[in-house]
C-alpha cells in the first residue's frame, strides 16, 4: 500500500473534523489535584535518582539477556530473581531513609524557627516579680556614650537599694564586649547618707581612667546612679574636702533631675542580632522630632538608626487621659515578625516612655505580633532597657 503524504492542508482538514474534546472535571477537583501533586512534589524529587537506578539495573537485565542461549535461560532468570530482590532491599532501604530525612527537615525547621524567632532584651513589668531592678550606666567600649544595663536581682537580707546596688556592680561589669570593662564613678567608692538621701563621693584615687568627655555624657551617667539609688544629690568630696577633680571637670555636687524626652538608638556590635538599646544624651523637645531622629544613624558616637526603612511612621496621636501614644503607620510600611521590627518596637516603646506616655498603640501594623508583643492591643511601655542575666 502507497504511504498517504501529508500537506499542510490534509492536516488541518483532519484537525477540523475531529470531535471536539471537553474537560468535565470541576475547577474543585483540579485544584485539589494540582494540590495533591505539590504535596507530594518534594518527595518525588528526592525518589527520581533512586527510580532512575532501578531502571538502569532492570535494563542492563533485559539488553543482557541477548546474549544468552537457551541453556542459560535458568541462570539468566535466577540472576533475574536475585537482583529483583535487590532492588526491592533497597528500595524499602530508601523509603526509611526519606521518612528520617523527612523527620530531619521537620527538626530543622523548627530548630530554625526557635533560633530566629525574635527576642526581647527590655524589662515589663510582669518579668519583674519578686524581685528588684537595677539599671548600671556603663560606657561602650569606646567611651562615647552611656549604656543602661538593667539586671534583676532577689533581695533576701533586705538591702537598702544603695547596698543592694553596690553589691551587684561587679556582676554587671564586663557581661558584653560593647561595653567597657569599668565604671568610671564606681559605687565602691561611694557612701550614702540615709538621712538627707544623698551621695557622697569619696575620691581615694585619680580618675586617670575617666578621660574628657563632654558634659551631657558625665550628667547622663551621675544622673542614671542617682536615680537607680533614688538619692536627691551627689556630693564630691577628696581627702575630706569638698570638691574634686574629674578628668577634664571639678565638681562638688550635683542634683537630681529626671532623665527624660530622650530618643533611644542602637548600639551594634560584632553581631546586629543584638545590638544595645542606647538613648543619646540629648532631649527632644517633642516626641515626634525623637522620633523623627531615630530613622537616622549618629555616626560620630557610632550609634545606628533604630527606626528602619520598612517602618513609615504617618502621624502620632495622643491620648492624655490614658496616657497612651497612639503611632499611625503609612501603607507604605512593611513590617516583618523579626528581630530588627522588634528593636524597632521597642526603641518606640522606650521612647515613648521617656515622654511619660504608659503605653503604645500600633495602627495599620499588617502584622499581629512580634516577639511575643500582641499589635493588636496596646502595649505597656518597658521599665527598662538592656536585661542581662547574671549569677545571683
Amino acid at each position: 500500500m502507497q504511504k498517504q503524504k501529508w500537506n499542510d492542508e490534509k492536516i488541518i482538514h483532519v484537525l477540523k473534523h475531529m470531535p471536539s474534546i471537553k474537560d468535565e472535571r470541576s475547577a474543585e477537583f483540579i485544584y485539589r489535584t494540582i494540590q495533591t501533586k505539590k504535596k507530594f512534589e518534594r518527595k518525588s524529587r528526592r525518589l527520581m535518582p533512586i527510580l532512575a537506578t532501578i531502571g538502569t539495573i532492570m535494563l542492563l537485565f533485559i539488553i543482557s539477556q541477548s546474549f544468552f542461549d537457551s541453556n542459560s535461560i535458568n541462570s539468566f532468570n535466577s540472576e533475574k530473581k536475585s537482583a529483583e530482590n535487590s532492588v526491592m532491599i533497597k528500595t524499602e532501604s530508601a523509603e526509611e531513609a526519606e521518612k528520617k530525612a523527612d523527620q530531619n527537615f521537620d527538626i530543622a525547621d523548627q530548630q530554625a524557627e526557635m533560633v530566629t524567632s525574635p527576642t526581647s532584651t527590655a524589662i515589663y513589668k510582669e518579668d519583674v516579680g519578686d524581685l528588684e531592678l537595677l539599671t548600671y550606666p556603663i560606657p561602650d567600649v569606646n567611651v562615647q556614650v552611656v549604656v543602661p544595663i538593667s539586671i534583676l536581682v532577689a533581695n533576701p537580707n533586705h538591702l537598702s537599694r544603695f547596698d543592694l546596688y553596690v553589691q551587684n556592680v561587679k556582676k554587671v561589669i564586663g557581661v558584653n564586649k560593647q561595653l567597657s570593662g569599668s565604671l568610671p564613678i564606681s559605687p565602691e567608692l561611694l557612701s550614702y547618707d540615709f538621712s538627707e538621701n544623698n551621695i557622697e563621693v569619696n575620691v581615694k584615687q585619680e580618675f586617670s581612667n575617666f578621660g574628657s568627655h563632654s558634659e551631657d555624657f558625665f550628667n547622663t551617667m551621675v544622673q542614671q546612679q542617682l536615680q537607680t539609688i533614688g538619692a536627691k544629690k551627689m556630693e564630691f568630696y577628696t581627702n575630706g574636702k569638698r570638691g574634686a577633680v574629674l578628668g577634664n571637670r571639678e565638681e562638688t555636687t550635683i542634683e537630681y533631675q529626671p532623665l527624660e524626652n530622650r530618643a533611644y538608638f542602637l548600639l551594634n556590635g560584632e553581631s546586629d542580632n543584638q545590638p544595645l538599646y542606647v538613648p543619646w544624651e540629648k532631649p527632644y523637645d517633642s516626641i515626634e522630632n525623637a522620633f523623627e531622629a531615630m530613622e537616622d544613624d549618629i555616626e560620630t558616637h557610632g550609634l545606628t538608626a533604630s527606626i528602619p526603612d520598612t517602618i513609615d511612621i504617618d502621624k502620632v496621636s495622643k491620648d492624655e487621659n490614658k496616657g497612651q501614644l497612639i503611632v499611625h503607620l503609612s501603607n507604605e510600611s512593611n513590617m516583618q515578625e523579626d528581630q530588627k521590627t522588634l528593636h524597632a518596637i521597642e526603641s518606640i516603646l522606650l521612647t515613648a516612655k521617656e515622654f511619660k506616655y504608659s503605653s503604645v498603640k500600633f495602627e495599620n501594623t499588617k502584622v499581629k505580633e512580634v516577639g511575643g508583643l500582641s499589635l493588636t492591643n496596646e502595649l505597656a511601655v518597658p521599665l527598662a532597657a538592656n536585661k542581662v542575666d547574671i549569677e545571683q
